[in-house]
C-alpha cells in the first residue's frame, strides 16, 4: 500500500466519473484528491482508514468523502472466501461540476450542508435498496438523465438523519506524505490477531524503535499501541455483534492472549463491558453486515 495523491485522467466533457471495482482485494493506496467522492462497497467488508481513524465497512455501506480527506478500504484475503471478488462502485465530481456557486443556491442548501458535513468523511447507515441500485446503475444512461440521477441520490442522501461522522472534525491530510506510515498500517491490518511487537513495527519502518515512536506519534497524532488496540477493538465490535463467539475467542480472535486485560481495554475504550456492549447492539445487527 502506497502513499498517492490521485489524480484523475477522466474526459473533461463529462460532469462525473463514474468507475467500478472488482477485485478479490481492494488496491486504492491510502490516498487523497481534489474530487468530492461517493462510494458503495456492493460486496465486501473490511477496514477503513479516514484521516487518523479506523472503522470497520461492510458491504451496502454508502460513503462521502471531501477532496483532501485521506482515505483507504483494506480488505484482508484471510478474511474472504476463495473466489470472493470484491465490488465498489465510486464516483467523483468536482465542488464546481455544476458551476461556481451551485451549492450556494436556496434551492441546494441541504446539499451544501452534506458537502460541509463530507469534511469529515460520512457514512450513510442501512441506505435503502432503491438509492443502492440507483448507485450501480449510475452509468448506463448516456444523457442528462445520468446527471439527474446523481442529483437524485445526492438529495436523497442530505435528506436523511442515518449517517455517521467518520471523523470528529476535519483532517489534515499532511501525515499521509509518508511511505513509513502506509506501510505500517498495512502491516497491522495483516497481523493485529497476532502479536505485535514495537521492535517488529520498528523493522518494518526501517527505523530505531524511539525513532519509530516519535516518528509515528507526530504522524498521527497516537501512540502506536494505541493504533493497534483500535484495530483490535474495531474488529471485536464486529464479533460481538455479528457473532455468538465468547469472550475469550474474541479476545484471542483480536490478538489478545489475556480475557481480563481485553475486558479492561475495551471498557475503557467504550466506556461499556463487551458483553453490554453486544447486548445493547443485538438490533443493530444489519449495521455490520459482510454477506
Amino acid at each position: 500500500m502506497q502513499v498517492a495523491y490521485e489524480k484523475l485522467r477522466v474526459d473533461e466533457n463529462c460532469l462525473f466519473h463514474f468507475q467500478e471495482f472488482r477485485q478479490r482485494q481492494f488496491t486504492s493506496p491510502f490516498h487523497v484528491h481534489d474530487e468530492f467522492e461517493l462510494i458503495l462497497i456492493n460486496k465486501s467488508h473490511g477496514k477503513l482508514y479516514v484521516g487518523n481513524m479506523v472503522r470497520n465497512f461492510s458491504e451496502g455501506d454508502v460513503f462521502l468523502f471531501a477532496p483532501g480527506l485521506p482515505h483507504c478500504f483494506y480488505n484482508s484475503a484471510e478474511d474472504n472466501d476463495e473466489g470472493f471478488l470484491a465490488h465498489a462502485v465510486v464516483v467523483q465530481f468536482k465542488r464546481d461540476f455544476l458551476g461556481k456557486d451551485f451549492f450556494d443556491k436556496t434551492e441546494a442548501y441541504k446539499l451544501k450542508k452534506l458537502i460541509e458535513l463530507s469534511e469529515s468523511g460520512i457514512r450513510f447507515l442501512n441506505p435503502s435498496p432503491a438509492l443502492k441500485k440507483r448507485i450501480l446503475n449510475l452509468n448506463k444512461p448516456n444523457n442528462l438523465q445520468k446527471l439527474g440521477n446523481l442529483l437524485f441520490i445526492l438529495s436523497e442522501l442530505a435528506n436523511t438523519n442515518l449517517n455517521e461522522l467518520l471523523t470528529s472534525s476535519p483532517v489534515a491530510a499532511n501525515y499521509i506524505n509518508s511511505r513509513i506510515i502506509t506501510d505500517i498500517m498495512q502491516y497491522v491490518a495483516e497481523n493485529f490477531r497476532k502479536n505485535i511487537t514495537l521492535g517488529e513495527a520498528s523493522s518494518v519502518a526501517k527505523m530505531q524503535k524511539s525513532a519509530f515512536c516519535r516518528y509515528f506519534k507526530r504522524r498521527t497524532k497516537k501512540r502506536f499501541t494505541e493504533f493497534v488496540n483500535e484495530i483490535r477493538l474495531i474488529h471485536a465490535q464486529k464479533l460481538l455483534v455479528e457473532t455468538d463467539k465468547n469472550i475469550l475467542e474474541i479476545a484471542y480472535d483480536c490478538g489478545y492472549n489475556s480475557t481480563s486485560y481485553f475486558y479492561r481495554l475495551f471498557k475503557k475504550y467504550y466506556d461499556v463491558a463487551p458483553l453490554d456492549f453486544r447486548n445493547q447492539n443485538q438490533g443493530s445487527r444489519h449495521l455490520f453486515k459482510t454477506s
